[in-house]
């Protein structure tokens, strides 16, 4: 039987009987003992095991667990990351909804909003206009002060001019890139260069709604935001983005997190930050970005 095994930043090894949709990465060399196992079964019912070391989930043959459409799985998703989040809070680690970049000079940037605020077309610009590299568009890992890449696919809406002008360039020609009706999922190394390793923040903006005085100035509204606060809002988009994403009760019941204070993991990672409100349109956003961070 094939099996698959994925890295996920550098904390974690996933072994797999199926090719898991989410990671833009390619299956590596299995390891000895993965963190977690998905294993195919004949029985009706999806079951999670705790080992002692790892988690073990058995996957039910009626389980969808391709990706066929715009739309994810959502139960296969929901086992995953509930158990990679499980298993990340036990090294005292945790993940995080928003997006980082390294910027040409080396510096970190975070960017964090709700769904449907323009993050990953911002990171894509700003990647592809500017040498930002993308570290990610979504998922973060956040462990000691620094953030680390989910390896997720880049998901980009089909109706953005730039990124269909992209898409039918040489850029992207022969690459991996999977289209959907409204979406396409792009691996990060065809965007841009890889971050190696984890980045510390210097920057971070918190993406607010756009509003009718910052459409009719045609510039960002922005403000400053202490750590405190800036903590506070990124745990709250965990809870809003992420929470039914990684607290399926059949996981956190087997996987035992040590208890982990995930509010904490996020407030060190902006400490040491400059952190501002943005209230830009999702259009603009990737200027507004860049034009902040040049003051």
């Amino acid at each position: 039987m094939t099996s698959y095994t994925y890295a996920v930043g550098g904390f974690l090894n996933v072994e797999s009987d199926v090719e898991v949709f989410l990671f833009d990465t390619s299956p590596g060399v299995s390891v000895p003992e993965p963190d977690i196992l998905l294993r195919e079964t004949d029985t009706e019912g999806d079951t999670v095991e705790w080992t002692g070391d790892g988690v073990r989930i058995a996957l039910s043959p009626s389980l969808a667990v391709e990706k066929t459409s715009s739309a994810e799985p959502a139960r296969f998703t929901k086992l995953l990351l509930s158990a990679l989040q499980g298993m990340l809070l036990r090294q005292g680690a945790t993940l995080a909804f928003g997006s980082a970049l390294q910027t040409p000079d080396g510096g970190g940037v975070g960017l964090f909003g709700p769904s449907n605020c323009g993050k990953s077309t911002a990171s894509f610009r700003l990647a592809r206009q500017r040498r930002y590299r993308l570290l990610s568009d979504d998922l973060l890992i956040c462990y000691e002060g620094r953030v680390y890449p989910f390896p997720r696919y880049v998901n980009l809406p089909r109706d953005v001019a730039v990124v269909e002008r992209w898409l039918r360039s040489d850029a992207v020609s022969g690459e991996r890139v999977r289209s959907w009706a409204d979406e396409v999922d792009v691996p990060r190394a065809v965007v841009s260069e890889r971050v190696s390793g984890g980045l510390e923040l210097d920057d971070v903006v918190l993406v607010g709604p756009s509003g009718s005085a910052v459409e009719r100035a045609g510039t960002p509204a922005t403000r400053a935001v202490s750590t405190e606060r800036a903590g506070a809002r990124l745990a709250a988009l965990h809870r809003s983005a992420l929470g039914g994403w990684t607290s399926l009760p059949a996981v956190r019941d087997a996987v035992v997190d040590g208890e982990t204070d995930r509010r904490a993991v996020v407030r060190e990672v902006v400490a040491g930050a400059t952190c501002r409100r943005l209230d830009a349109s999702g259009g603009t956003l990737a200027q507004s970005v860049a034009s902040l961070l040049e003051r």
